[in-house]
């Protein structure tokens, strides 16, 4: 009896870990990268396109046009 008395605080001991490791934070949750689709091609006429930075999830985000002055 006592045997299975152990073995059964094992388990929801092993069970609680692992629902800890798994378990996210809800704000940092990432999905599929959203897809952008291709500027206008006068969308940065005279000007410079700068690739968008990666995001905390490391989507590519979107292009940013940089005016000459």
């Amino acid at each position: 009896m006592k045997n299975i008395y152990v073995l059964c605080v094992l388990f929801i001991i092993v069970i609680s870990l692992s629902a800890c490791v798994t378990q996210k934070d809800t704000d940092t949750q990432c999905r599929e990268c959203p897809q952008f689709a291709p500027p206008h091609p006068d969308w940065c006429r005279g000007g410079t396109i700068i690739p968008g930075d990666k995001d905390e999830c490391g989507c590519q985000m979107p292009p940013k046009c940089e005016e000459k002055s």
